[in-house]
């Protein structure tokens, strides 16, 4: 008969200490609460601009932007507004709203915005969140940033990152990717073309109207391009391995 009754009391012993850290007893404690990515309140903040490529039409464009990770409450609402056309630019604000808590939502996520104006959108600068040291101007098919002073003439050197940047956007990349190989007649990149997508190598001619591409490969070496253009100088890309 003893047994039984010690077993007994050590069941009442476990559940008064159940009961005494759930009532806030001295001595007590309670589990932690589980870390959380999201918030109470839904704010708005300024998008980060990655870059921008022509749009369907002559009046729009294509805005890419960085937004914070995939949670729940990361991202409610990604938009562009308060568009502003003048003359020689364009002027807009490109934001998101998150309820993300302090810490979460460290993971980038890409996403692209369409915006439309009322009148083409033709040679104007493009300014986006009023950041005028970033502004937009377009580079032959493509679009480039100006140069921070605030000049938006074409660079002289066609491996210029604003030339570089606007063949990445006539190549209507979803990212910036990595240059390859450039000499001020041929350029080639390794871009992707969908975010889910590894990076193709596409390869550029130079023009009067900046660069144009005539060949994308995921292979090694110069075979397919030397065969779309046999002009294209073998030591920029015999060495080259797959882009990857």
């Amino acid at each position: 008969m003893t047994e039984p009754r010690s077993r007994l009391i050590l069941g009442v012993v476990l559940v008064a200490v159940g009961a005494a850290a759930a009532c806030g007893v001295s001595g007590a404690t309670a589990a932690a609460p589980a870390p959380t990515t999201v918030g109470t309140q839904w704010r708005s903040f300024r998008a980060d601009v990655t870059g921008i490529r022509p749009g369907p039409d002559d009046r729009s464009l294509f805005v890419q932007i960085s937004l914070p990770g995939n949670d729940p409450g990361c991202v409610g609402e990604a938009r562009i507004e308060q568009v502003l056309e003048a003359k020689t630019d364009i002027r807009a604000d490109v934001v998101y709203t998150t309820r993300s808590a302090a810490g979460g939502c460290q993971e980038k996520v890409a996403a692209e915005l369409r915006l439309t104006t009322t009148d083409p959108v033709a040679d104007r600068t493009v300014i986006l969140n009023a950041d005028i040291g970033s502004a937009w101007h377009k580079l032959g098919a493509g679009w480039g940033h100006c140069d921070p002073r605030g000049t938006c003439a074409p660079p002289a050197d066609h491996c210029d990152p604003a030339w570089i940047g606007a063949a990445v956007s006539a190549a209507g990349a979803a990212g910036p990717g990595t240059t390859r190989a450039c000499d001020p007649a041929w350029l080639l990149l390794d871009v992707p073309q969908h975010q889910a997508e590894p990076p193709a190598r596409t390869a550029f001619r130079w023009s009067d109207a900046g660069w144009t591409s005539f060949v994308r490969t995921r292979s090694a070496g110069c075979t397919e391009i030397l065969a779309a253009e046999r002009k294209f100088p073998v030591a920029l890309c015999k060495a080259l391995p797959a882009p990857a």
